[in-house]
């Protein structure tokens, strides 16, 4: 009964972090709303697991996650303000108490996940990551005042690179789930995703998928699969047809005599536009402080407060502070220049070395490294390996670029809890069992 409860509370708060979303208003954000989704349902998930607290057994891996939390703890309560420490910077919430909860999801979901019929989650996430690919692409299009639908694409995270973020997860084990079992569902999920990681226009995401296409065709190659390879070029010629429609505006076109109708604010061709002046850029002067949206000028600032505070850093989500004093030239210029100071470093391990310290980013890379790479060993062998393995490297090599976000990391943290899970395990080799009889 208890692993019934964490597994739907998992399911609930990894569902509504991702869709809840509210208009713009003065009473509640929807980062505000996701927090307390978030902090509320890990404190049943603490409740549930203390209860469980016998078939509890530790690993090397749920070791060095505690050791990682301690070394955030402590941070925190050095930090310079506490207060922000312990709940988060501004509407990012990535406090301390989102730390311990992110833990709560990947224990929860290492230990006490379990469907019977994993075919159930598999559809419950599908409808969810497909509702929110809907409200991607009408939001390119539909203009309606009040309301999400504003000529952005950024679905329910109220910001592109987040929306980037989520496609980065979602779209790997659509397209793995098509390839192998052959799942129309997955095949649409997969398009529609595709269609939104285009026209979001977030690069890390773009990155991402050459990653995760790149590990795809090497394991295409080695299995040498007919079948599998049909799927797969059946799929790059909708990624082709898609990316010609919104490269010619065919979109822009059909939509702009609708109702609430307008044209998407994001144009393809001047995104490879920015793409052709920042390698112009670096071919004539290097790593320039301009490129990729000044996150070259941010790294070297964030750099600076990680050779200041190498142990534990300035303090859990603490940067801005910790860039003020390391390095307040620095930040002078870059408030002249952009009119703001950054929050965050636009790369995730940079941010843990800086906010954590140096040792709290090699404990989570080492502990990141135990999870993937037994699972790449195993990739052509094991189709579970290689769909757990696509999501989280491709979430890793977007996390380069782009900044954790409390409406994507719930997903992130539980993968990496289910790709450890030995009831999954199981469940998907009953649903293999069940796909390969219909087809």
């Amino acid at each position: 009964m208890k692993n019934k409860l964490i597994t739907i509370i998992l399911t609930l708060v990894v569902i509504l972090s991702s869709i809840a979303v509210l208009p713009q208003n003065e009473i509640m954000t929807s980062a505000m709303l996701k927090n307390i989704i978030i902090l509320f349902c890990s404190l049943l998930l603490i409740i549930l697991i203390l209860t469980n607290y016998q078939k509890l057994k530790f690993d090397n891996k749920d070791l060095l996650l505690l050791t990682f939390l301690l070394l955030v703890i402590t941070s925190t309560f050095m930090s310079t303000d506490i207060h922000k420490s312990i709940y988060g910077e501004g509407s990012r919430y990535e406090g301390l108490l989102m730390f311990i909860s992110y833990a709560c999801i990947y224990l929860a979901s290492k230990k006490f996940f379990e469907y019977k019929k994993i075919s159930i989650f598999f559809n419950v996430m599908f409808y969810t990551s497909l509702f929110i690919g809907i409200i991607g692409f009408f939001q390119n299009y539909l203009n309606i005042p009040n309301t999400i639908f504003t000529l952005v694409p950024k679905a329910t995270f109220g910001n592109q690179n987040f929306f980037g973020s989520y496609i980065s997860i979602v779209l790997p084990i659509s397209m793995s789930i098509y390839i192998l079992y052959n799942s129309n569902k997955a095949l649409v999920l997969s398009n529609i995703m595709f269609f939104n990681m285009l026209s979001c226009g977030t690069r890390s995401a773009w990155i991402a998928f050459t990653v995760v296409s790149f590990l795809g065709i090497i394991y295409l190659v080695k299995i040498k699969n007919k079948v599998f390879l049909k799927r797969c070029i059946l799929l790059i010629i909708c990624f082709i047809l898609i990316f010609l429609f919104i490269y010619n505006g065919i979109g822009n076109y059909i939509f702009s005599h609708t109702l609430f109708s307008g044209t998407s604010s994001y144009n393809l061709k001047e995104r490879f536009k920015v793409i052709g002046n920042d390698l112009d850029l670096i071919s004539k002067n290097g790593l320039s402080n301009k490129l990729g949206s000044s996150r070259i000028e941010i790294w070297k600032m964030t750099l600076k407060v990680v050779e200041k505070y190498p142990l534990l850093g300035y303090g859990t989500d603490n940067l801005q502070l910790g860039l003020i004093f390391s390095c307040p030239d620095d930040v002078i210029n870059y408030i002249n220049a952009h009119h703001g100071i950054p929050d965050k470093a636009h790369n995730e391990y940079l941010h843990i070395a800086a906010t954590l310290g140096i040792p709290a980013l090699l404990v989570y890379l080492i502990f990141l490294a135990l999870i993937v790479l037994p699972k790449l060993k195993n990739m052509d062998k094991d189709k579970k390996s290689l769909i757990f393995s696509l999501a989280i490297l491709s979430y890793l090599a977007q996390a380069f670029f782009n900044i954790s976000t409390i409406g994507v990391s719930p997903l992130f943290w539980m993968l990496l809890g289910l790709s450890d899970n030995e009831n999954i395990e199981r469940s998907i080799i009953k649903y293999e069992q069940d796909q390969e009889k219909n087809i």
